[in-house]
């Protein structure tokens, strides 16, 4: 009878799963940043929102999967396994990407924390959009933190960029972006007040 090395097969196991989480934010970028935990019980969870609103998130199953053939296996070439690997965090980040916006959109649908442009973009939409998001500043420099972006697909984005771009030239509108950071500055000082007095 073979030994069966179980020991080593799980600390193997626990390895590539670790590998694979490390890679997903790299392959899919827009979960670069996103904190995260592991929870080990229970099919859903609850969110709680600044302004204690609360909301349930059901968590749907996912599966992918990882396959050497014979071949592969008896050559055991690190590359093949690599790439495997990789395509493997790539799903994987690809699926979890899919949830998060499905979730993001569900919870801004719910609070009303949305903007329809009505099938053309103006300066009002955009600064819109602005006025609806919560913000967070650096404490020393009042400057907006890193992690706020835009998502778009990119057919969008080729139509959208050269517009603001062409908005950021206009005294006007700069004005205007101006005026609704200045608010979002007060509104985080005031957010960071209320905490620090609660905690």
């Amino acid at each position: 009878m073979l030994p069966d090395f179980a020991k080593a097969k799980a600390r193997a196991q626990r390895d590539l799963i670790r590998a694979v989480e490390q890679q997903v934010p790299i392959v899919a970028p827009l979960l670069k940043g996103v904190a995260r935990f592991r929870q080990h019980e229970g099919g859903g969870s609850h969110l709680t929102r600044a302004d204690s609103s609360q909301s349930t998130i059901e968590y749907k199953r996912s599966e992918f999967s990882f396959t050497l053939k014979c071949e592969e296996f008896k050559r055991f070439d690190l590359a093949v396994v690599r790439e495997k690997l990789i395509d493997l965090a790539r799903q994987m980040g690809e699926d979890q990407t899919k949830r998060m916006l499905e979730v993001v959109k569900e919870a801004a649908d719910e609070v009303g924390n949305v903007v329809h442009a009505g099938g053309e973009l103006t300066q009002d939409k955009f600064l819109d959009v602005f006025r609806k998001v919560e913000m967070d500043f650096d404490p020393k420099t009042l400057k907006l933190l890193p992690g706020f972006s835009f998502v778009m697909h990119p057919d969008m984005a080729a139509k959208v960029v050269p517009k603001v771009q062409e908005w950021e030239k206009d005294p006007e509108f700069n004005a205007k972006y101006e005026r609704i950071m200045a608010t979002k500055r007060e509104d985080w000082r005031d957010r960071e007040a209320r905490r620090k007095l609660v905690g």
